[in-house]
This record gives structure tokens, C-alpha cells and sequence, in this order.
């Protein structure tokens, strides 16, 4: 169903850690975090379905749970029974439900701006709403004006402002093509996500919190996460908004080492 494109560094003895982009994101996303991180653990970044280089064979492969089931195959495929795992955004959301689903692969466990999905239907239904709004710019707008014009929604308030912005939005234009990216928001967005809250509520393996404290919209989620469920530890980052790892990669793996 997939011809994954991903990168593997470090060395192949050290610890595992699998990286999950998030949406319009790619495994380049995370080049400094790897050459910081290197020299602990064996790091795995992979372009998820929709973005970058992967390819996927059949239209059932950008659905959110044939793209978890996808990824655990590919772990097999690498011969890693077990890693640490990462996620931002869309690919925390990935990230969690690998972490409730297949407790026993990973070990260690950090989702960066990241939701459990939404309670009720209507909640879902409005959010698949209004992704087809989303997806209805992406396929007729502007690429360019699309990408810039994402980043200016309130949670990544400040990131404007990253010396290195106008790359990071140079590297999105030419790593993603909107219509994968529409098929990635159509089978995987938010309001296609089963809702993990209840099974968060119960799980009893350790999970790490990482928000911006700039990014309202996420803290507010990720606060009642970690007030409701008790394996949960929250970690705030000051001065950052939703993606932490670009905008503070050493506070980022500071979280990561001491979780």
C-alpha cells in the first residue's frame, strides 16, 4: 500500500526514535533536531502519507488507521520490535494512537501540539466541514499564497518571526503537492480521527506533553489532557507557539531526554 521514503541516522546500536512530521510537513522537518540528537538515539524520520516522497498505492492508504497499521509494518520491515516515538500536530495524533493501539512497540512516548480527537459527532462532522474548506483552497488557490497564509492562524503566533521562517515556508511550496495533500486531509484529518480521549483516560504507559506557551488553542487542550489523565506529564515551552521543534529544537530535546 506504501512506498515509504524515510530517513535513518545515527547509529543503528543506540536506542530507536521514530519521527512524525506534521500536516504539509515532510522528514526534512526534522534535520536539526537529528543532528542534534544523533549521537543517542538511531532516529527514523519518515515523509507520511500525502506528503514528500512517499507514495501510496491504493486511496485507502491516507485513511488514519491504514497509515498507523502502515507504519507499525514498516517498523517490522526495519527489524525494530520497539522505539521511542515523536510526533507533531498530525503526526502526534498518529503518534498517540500507535502509543494506545501498540503499547508494546514503543517505549517512550512525546506528542508536540497534539489533539485526542473530538467527543461527539457533531463535533466531528463540523470539523470534516470545514477541512473541505480547507481542501477546497489548497486544490484552487495559490500554493504559495496558501502556505503563507497557514501560518498566519493564531497557534503558530510568532513563528513569523523564526530567522529561518521564509525557508521552512520555501521547504513546504516545493516538498508537497496540494492535491496529496488534499487527499491527506480528506481520510485523515481531525474529524476522521476515532476519538482517543476515553482510551487516554485509562492507558497507564508514560506519555509526554509538549505545547508553546504562545499557542492558546493547544495549551487549553493539552492542560485538561493532563488534569483527566494520569499518565500524562505537561511540559510548556515559553516564547513558542504550535511547532516547538523549529522554534526551540534544545527545548524540545530537553523534554524528550527528561521524559
Amino acid at each position: 500500500m506504501y512506498q515509504w521514503h524515510f530517513t535513518r541516522t545515527g547509529d543503528r546500536t543506540l536506542p530507536k526514535l521514530l519521527l512524525l512530521h506534521g500536516w504539509m510537513g515532510s522528514c526534512e522537518d526534522y534535520t536539526e533536531i537529528i543532528a542534534l540528537l544523533r549521537s543517542r538515539f538511531d532516529c527514523i524520520a519518515i515523509d507520511l502519507p500525502g506528503h514528500g516522497k512517499t507514495k501510496v498505492i491504493d486511496e485507502v492508504g491516507y485513511e488514519y488507521v491504514n497509515t498507523a497499521i502502515g507504519i507499525i509494518q514498516l517498523l517490522a520491515s526495519l527489524k525494530i520490535a520497539r522505539c521511542s516515538i515523536a510526533g507533531y500536530s498530525f503526526g502526534g495524533r498518529l503518534a498517540l494512537y500507535l502509543a494506545i493501539e501498540f503499547p508494546e512497540r514503543f517505549d517512550r512516548v512525546m506528542l508536540e501540539s497534539t489533539s485526542p480527537g473530538l467527543a461527539t459527532e457533531s463535533e466531528r462532522q463540523a470539523r470534516i466541514t470545514h477541512d473541505r474548506q480547507i481542501i477546497d483552497r489548497l486544490v484552487t488557490d495559490d500554493f504559495s499564497k496558501f502556505v503563507i497564509s497557514w501560518y498566519q492562524q493564531s497557534i503558530f503566533i510568532g513563528i513569523d518571526k523564526h530567522p529561518n521562517f521564509a525557508q521552512l515556508i520555501h521547504r513546504r511550496i516545493i516538498t508537497n503537492q496540494p492535491s496529496n495533500l488534499a487527499k491527506s486531509l480528506r481520510s485523515a484529518g481531525l474529524g476522521m480521527q476515532p476519538n482517543l480521549g476515553d482510551r487516554l483516560k485509562v492507558n497507564t504507559n508514560p506519555i509526554s506533553l509538549i505545547v508553546g506557551g504562545l499557542d492558546d488553542k493547544f495549551m487549553a487542550i493539552n492542560r485538561v489532557i493532563d488534569r483527566e489523565c494520569p499518565a500524562t506529564t505537561l511540559k510548556v515551552v515559553p516564547n513558542c507557539s504550535h511547532n516547538v521543534h523549529f522554534q526551540n529544537p534544545q527545548a524540545w530535546i530537553d523534554c524528550l531526554i527528561d521524559n
